[in-house]
């Protein structure tokens, strides 16, 4: 008989496991986080969010870090009027015609629109309104030179921006565009996928079981090596990302 296509279950994980120099052995207790109540959950969320305020300046400092090993081009600053001349700069570097951005609560704090659209670029905000079809923002999407997002969560561990999408907030605004630029408050940083992982779970609580469907972590620019494992950038997303770190 033919073996099937495809690599085993238990040869997959065993090949992890000898990667990740782990025996194969269960988790002992076995997911003890998965037994906390809500209370447990908002004590401990309470500990990371103060832990997070008092460690802030260090964690800004390897976030911006970590994220430039990954491939991000950082650019720091807590001036508004500098994060959007930056953004203009990257903007006419790169010969940007059209731009769409999420609607997401930072831009209210970097005005990118009237800036943008004075210099001849066209901006468009993903968000879905009765005079525009889920159609038209994808061509929207299609045809823009460079996507614009906040950041949910920022993991100073993995230098990675984690965005929800939801309504208002596209996926393929940050994976379409050949260029992804994303700003990041102080607020959104949070240390490690820990914190990140139990934060999300009380929210999951606190929003009576809705969390959406997925996270989308991105980690530098897109990356595959799956072609005769030579790597290349740029094949499943933007080939370019810049980080504007506002803090």
């Amino acid at each position: 008989m033919d073996r099937p296509l495809g690599v085993p279950k238990a040869e997959f994980l065993d090949s992890v496991r000898r990667a990740l120099d782990r025996k194969p052995a269960a988790p002992d207790p076995a997911y003890p986080r998965l037994l906390d109540d809500v209370s447990a959950l908002q004590v401990e969320a309470k500990r990371i969010r103060a832990r997070l305020i008092e460690t802030r300046p260090a964690l800004l400092d390897r976030f911006a870090e970590v994220a430039e090993a990954g491939g991000w081009n950082v650019h720091r600053t807590s001036d508004p009027e500098n994060a959007m001349a930056h953004i203009q700069s990257v903007a006419d570097s790169l010969g940007v015609k059209n731009a769409v951005r999420s609607d997401q609560e930072v831009f209210a704090q970097i005005l990118v629109d009237a800036p943008l659209e004075s210099t001849g670029i066209s901006v468009t905000t993903v968000s879905h309104s009765p005079d525009r079809s889920r159609e038209s923002l994808r061509s929207s999407i299609i045809a823009a030179d460079i996507g614009l997002t906040g950041a949910d969560y920022a993991v100073a561990e993995t230098g990675s921006v984690i965005i929800m999408p939801r309504k208002g907030l596209s996926r393929l605004v940050s994976v379409v565009p050949p260029v992804h630029l994303a700003l990041v408050r102080p607020e959104d940083l949070v240390e490690s996928l820990d914190d990140l992982f139990l934060l999300r779970r009380l929210e999951y609580h606190d929003k009576g079981g809705e969390m959406g469907s997925y996270l989308n972590f991105i980690t530098g620019p897109s990356r595959t090596a799956d072609i005769e494992q030579t790597l290349v950038v740029g094949v499943h997303g933007p080939k370019e990302v810049h980080l504007v770190l506002l803090g």
